[in-house]
């Protein structure tokens, strides 16, 4: 059962918000204060690439960013690792065709999925988001996910808005429809320094969040001179 269940991106990008202000802890990654919440599920049921909620408060170069990070082709010299190198070509596989060819051979498959986290790597960062699942059922396409962190009020709504624009790429090349986008997030966080912007778009203050995770967020990013300007 998902404590979140929607019809947009946008509605869940508001109550994700709400959720992890008023349930999460106080925690902190590395010397910046977080609020958390440990383990939030999530459902989309209607994910759209255009969301009237995420124009009118998110920060439109965090999604450009963000959509390019997903992107097969895009070289981002400063960037460890992008979602599409381990989509496109991890270990030399790409996995979306590796889905496709899952779902042509058998379309009620319970086995496309794929991992974009490869095992032993001790890296200072990981893709934060790890699983990427496909099932269709009822004649749609719908895509499942695990995160194992995501800055929900920096993060979510691009992230979702590049799995949505996903799902609907792999839903063309099957020929069938796009469903529901759903998943589990087992830090769901917002760093301190957007405290105030939570607490603006809860009140649906007529305000656009600017991100500042490479100016204000922890320390080894602070400091981490590839990550400038990203």
């Amino acid at each position: 059962m998902s404590d979140i269940v929607v019809k947009t991106i946008g509605e869940c990008w508001l109550r994700s918000i709400s959720k992890v202000m008023q349930n999460g802890k106080q925690n902190f990654d590395e010397d910046v204060e977080i609020m958390e919440l440990l383990g939030l599920s999530v459902k989309i049921l209607s994910p759209k690439l255009q969301d009237d909620i995420v124009d009118k408060f998110g920060d439109k170069d965090i999604v450009s960013h963000t959509l390019d990070k997903f992107k097969k082709g895009v070289i981002m010299p400063n960037r460890p690792f992008t979602y599409a190198d381990q989509i496109y070509n991890k270990n030399g596989i790409d996995q979306f065709e590796y889905l496709i060819k899952r779902l042509e051979k058998k379309k009620e498959s319970k086995s496309a999925t794929i991992s974009l986290l490869s095992e032993g790597v001790m890296d200072a960062n990981l893709p934060c988001l790890n699983i990427i699942d496909i099932k269709i059922r009822d004649e749609k396409l719908n895509l499942q996910f695990f995160f194992r962190s995501q800055n929900i009020l920096g993060r979510q709504y691009a992230n979702l808005l590049a799995l949505a624009k996903f799902q609907a790429d792999l839903a063309k090349r099957v020929c069938i429809k796009t469903g529901f986008i759903a998943g589990y997030i087992a830090s769901a966080h917002i760093y301190e320094y957007d405290y105030e912007y939570a607490k603006s778009i809860i009140a649906n203050k007529n305000i656009t969040i600017k991100d500042k995770f490479y100016t204000d967020g922890p320390k080894s990013i602070r400091e981490n001179l590839q990550f400038k300007g990203n």
